[in-house]
């Protein structure tokens, strides 16, 4: 063990890491549990706020929630209602936002309510956290009671992406907030002041989110080191399940008292490395969970993007970047990987984003085309940015990689990507 430490070391990722995760930001330090992220959400979806961005936020939202509504059970005229035509020609002022909703001794996230149109969208909203049993069913009947004639859209925002256990709850995840505050960010019109302020809050729940097929310097490092260094990683896992916070000292002292091989001294080195940035080397342990995946995709194709987040994996190809603009910050397909439990979610995809004004049609083409072939009869719109092809869940591990290799090699079988 002391050898592969001494290996671990000596990886110049790994020097990478420690050296380029260093913080100085105030809400990097902070870190968005200790600063309520519901409240930043609602300040954000409050037209009437500082932030500059009118209704924005609140339209992206309820189009990302009809890209999602084929996850949930809805009835007709909420689906009529979330319609990306509808939301987007809709006007959201007069909305009101507020937070800790009391619901029968249990408090609601975020409420948006708007009594002159009746209608309101309820978003539970969880970052790491898990939902209680009964807690989304027991919102929703409350609401209903509450709000009698109204139209309702519950959002169920969640940064590890579960599945909500009432069925008519919409899931998203936390990449939406991270590519709205992108997109915030690169518009002229907002302030400078507030352009700082969403800059920071994205780049700390970018941890939590998964920006389409986009890489970053950090997320690459992670992968590289979760995969390469398979046996180190699992021994930070073990301190990862058996120590809290509080109780590092403990055994910090424990292997002290042990350091007298160099087995011992090699553990003792390796845990003052992880102590200093825990926060990392778990990122890393999540991803280790996706090696096999990543050797996988790697032995069958040479041009492979690899962007891996905390709960999600995702692939893509650099073929198609004659695809998108210049300045494309998403690849316009791609494969990604959920692991549920024992089992894994796969879900093939295109996105539409940065896809070249002079391809989208043949894009579009594409994606209509994949989608009939796998049952999915709901027809994919010119607005649409994000087109799941095909979902797949509760696959071994086994099945998994295999259901991923094969829709990489189908992506490039349908997608027109030629100069």
């Amino acid at each position: 063990m002391d050898q592969l430490v001494d290996h671990f070391f000596s990886d110049s990722n790994v020097q990478r890491l420690v050296a380029s995760t260093a913080t100085w930001e105030p809400l990097q330090i902070c870190y968005p549990k200790e600063v309520n992220v519901s409240r930043f959400i609602a300040w954000l979806l409050d037209p009437t706020e500082g932030h500059g961005l009118g209704d924005l936020a609140i339209q992206s939202l309820l189009v990302r929630a009809w890209v999602q509504s084929d996850q949930a059970e809805l009835d007709l005229p909420t689906l009529r209602f979330l319609s990306p035509a509808n939301i987007q020609t809709e006007g959201f002022s007069a909305s009101m936002v507020t937070t800790e909703v009391n619901l029968g001794g249990r408090h609601l996230d975020i409420l948006v309510v708007d009594p002159s149109r009746k209608r309101y969208v309820a978003i539970e909203n969880k970052f790491g956290a898990n939902q209680s049993a009964g807690q989304l069913k027991d919102y929703r009947k409350a609401l209903e009671k509450l709000f009698p004639r109204y139209l309702g859209v519950h959002i169920f925002l969640d940064s590890n992406e579960a599945e909500p256990k009432d069925p008519s709850w919409i899931p998203i995840g936390y990449d939406w907030l991270a590519e709205f505050l992108h997109e915030a960010e690169a518009r002229e019109a907002t302030a400078e002041h507030v352009r700082s302020a969403l800059s920071q809050f994205r780049r700390v729940i970018e941890e939590e989110a998964d920006e389409a097929v986009a890489e970053t310097s950090y997320g690459r490092l992670v992968t590289e080191v979760a995969s390469t260094h398979t046996d180190v990683v699992g021994c930070m896992a073990d301190w990862s399940v058996e120590s809290s916070k509080g109780a590092r000292a403990h055994m910090l002292a424990h292997l002290a008292g042990n350091a007298d091989t160099l087995q011992g001294k090699a553990m003792l080195r390796l845990f003052q490395l992880y102590w200093r940035r825990t926060s990392v080397w778990d990122d890393c342990i999540r991803q280790m969970q996706f090696a096999p995946f990543i050797h996988a995709m790697r032995a069958k194709f040479t041009d492979l993007i690899v962007n891996a987040k905390r709960v999600r994996i995702s692939f893509s190809l650099r073929e198609w970047h004659p695809l998108v603009e210049m300045d494309a910050r998403y690849f316009p397909a791609g494969v990604t990987v959920w692991r549920t439990g024992e089992t894994f979610r796969v879900i093939t995809f295109i996105q539409m984003n940065d896809v070249r004004l002079d391809r989208r049609e043949d894009v579009l083409n594409a994606a209509s085309q994949a989608r009939e072939e796998n049952g999915i009869k709901r027809k994919v719109h010119e607005e649409q940015s994000f087109v799941v092809l095909r979902r797949r869940k509760d696959l071994s591990l086994e099945r998994a990689v295999e259901e991923a290799v094969a829709q990489l090699h189908y992506l490039q079988e349908i997608l027109p990507y030629s100069p």
